[in-house]
């Protein structure tokens, strides 16, 4: 019985360092990635830089991604869940359900578009930025449903507010790339998706123009970490 104890802690131990090192290496990758795209840009960029900067082979790019466009969207992921996670943070000790919403998609944009880089991600992945993996869909449904149950938003299907969400989020921050977006204009962005979640008109108007500081992101982040990068390279330029 000892033995087969044994057999089967090996086991799940050789299973535990196998996932720590795919997952140190597909983190390695886009940390790379985020370099390269910083320096070169996402249009410019091709896999030989990628692996150059990450000293992996090609064989090694291809067990974790498909294309660059793939790890593309995979850096979008990584930056997003990161800035995601700090929003839920901050929202997470609010009483009212519509104003955790409401915050937490004021500091989304906010600071998506004060990291350039970030918002060029969200720009080139599109719709990918918001895949079925990201942390949109374990933070937001809580919020949404609270407020549905309470009678303060539209009783529509989850998926429907969602989309809602999540396409005005991305095609905000992608015009970022086009047009300089005044704070006014994100405020309205904000009340008009609260509208459409089913807010008052009055109501919606209120809560997106309450004052909010900025969300504070550590240091040592990606998101702080890509933004420095991205700094170092214009200042040489």
């Amino acid at each position: 019985m000892n033995d087969i104890a044994t057999a089967i802690d090996d086991r799940d131990h050789r299973t535990r360092t196998a996932e720590k090192r795919r997952s140190a290496m597909r983190r390695r990758l886009v940390e790379s990635a985020m370099v390269v795209f910083a320096e070169k840009g996402a249009d410019a960029t091709v896999i030989d830089d990628v692996i150059r900067a990450a000293e992996v082979s090609r064989g090694t790019f291809y067990k974790y991604f498909a294309s660059i466009h793939d790890l593309m969207v995979a850096v979008s992921e990584e930056l997003g869940n990161e800035l995601l996670a700090y929003v839920e943070e901050r929202v997470s000790t609010i009483p009212d359900p519509v104003e955790r919403v409401a915050l937490g998609l004021r500091l989304f944009i906010n600071t998506a578009l004060a990291f350039p880089l970030f918002a060029s991600f969200i720009r080139a992945s599109g719709l990918e930025a918001a895949g079925p993996t990201t942390l949109i869909y374990e933070y937001l449904p809580a919020h949404l449903t609270e407020a549905i149950d309470q009678g303060l938003l539209l009783d529509a299907p989850l998926a429907v507010h969602l989309d809602l969400i999540t396409g005005v989020v991305l095609i905000c921050i992608a015009r970022q790339g086009a047009d300089t977006l005044e704070p006014e204009h994100i405020r309205q962005v904000v009340a008009s998706i609260m509208r459409g979640l089913g807010l008052p008109a009055d109501d919606a108007w209120r809560i997106a123009n309450n004052d909010i500081a900025p969300l504070g992101i550590p240091e040592d982040s990606l998101l702080m970490r890509a933004h420095r990068r991205l700094a170092t390279i214009e200042r040489l330029q």
